[in-house]
């Protein structure tokens, strides 16, 4: 194959080809024209070829040499693959195999893009979800320190020394076995869903700027707990909610699809030997 140069092809051609680089290949689909431009043993590669191989390498060449240079390495991919020696390759398992899987995927991930879009989003949905989700009292948020210990009796000399006076902070950065010990335990906002049940449950319990006078267990040791703030989580409005509950019905919608054609199909788990 002859090498592609500005002389053998026109650079408005390329620069066509590669118009929705950055994940967006130019096909009919689109609305736009799927052009032909180059032919290898009489496979043509086209401008939908170059998008989507500009795409899946993470490239968006704008100068007219690097397009070419891209086109010709394109253009090489088609011709070792289309070759008698790329041809029979293709028969051997392990390559068979990734190409079915390859294969598999990109069908798989296509089907559940398009079945996404067709979700018909029912606004009286929306509506009772965002009731669900926000219609009760407003969520709280808590800004905390901690010192975990490996035991008890290590808690409890904790809280001994903080009844002294020492400062928590630096407690947490002499004592504590936790990843915050060197900000001085401190653990920043989070609402108590982010954190383990016990934790949580006395975090809530403790009154502003207040500490645990008992350790608190959970599964990662023994904590010492300071709430240092609380504030109100403000409630999102309806317009500002609304994408992520689309997103969370659509997803709901392909997840019952995925099971519903699981169940029709016929899956048999076999062991090493071919064996049930």
């Amino acid at each position: 194959m002859k090498l592609i140069t500005k002389k053998r092809i026109r650079t408005v051609a390329l620069l066509c080809g590669l118009s929705l680089c950055a994940g967006h290949a130019l096909g009919a689909d689109d609305g736009g024209e799927v052009q032909t431009l180059l032919e290898i043993d009489g496979f043509p590669v086209t401008n939908l070829h170059l998008a989507l191989f500009a795409s899946q390498t993470g490239r968006n060449p704008q100068q007219a040499e690097e397009q070419i240079r891209m086109l010709n390495e394109l253009a090489n991919n088609f011709m070792l693959a289309n070759s008698e020696g790329g041809k029979a390759l293709a028969d051997e398992s392990e390559i068979s195999a990734a190409l079915e899987v390859a294969r598999a995927r990109l069908l798989a991930q296509a089907f559940i893009r398009s079945e996404l879009e067709k979700v018909t989003i029912d606004d009286a949905e929306v509506r009772k979800r965002y009731d669900a989700t926000y219609g009760g009292e407003p969520g709280t948020e808590y800004k905390a320190r901690h010192i975990l210990l490996n035991s008890r009796d290590a808690a409890v000399a904790a809280i001994g020394s903080l009844d002294k006076g020492e400062d928590f902070a630096e407690l947490a950065k002499q004592h504590s076995t936790g990843p915050s010990k060197s900000v001085g335990g401190d653990l920043g906002w989070f609402e108590a869903d982010q954190m383990v049940p016990e934790f949580a449950a006395a975090t809530a319990q403790l009154s502003n700027g207040s500490y645990t006078k008992e350790p608190v267990k959970t599964q990662f040791g023994w904590h010492v707990i300071l709430r240092e703030d609380s504030r109100e989580v403000p409630k999102p409005d309806p317009a500002t909610a609304r994408p992520e509950i689309e997103a969370e019905i659509r997803q709901e919608h392909v997840a019952q699809m995925v099971r519903d054609i699981r169940a029709k199909a016929d899956i048999e788990v076999k062991g090493p030997g071919g064996e049930q």
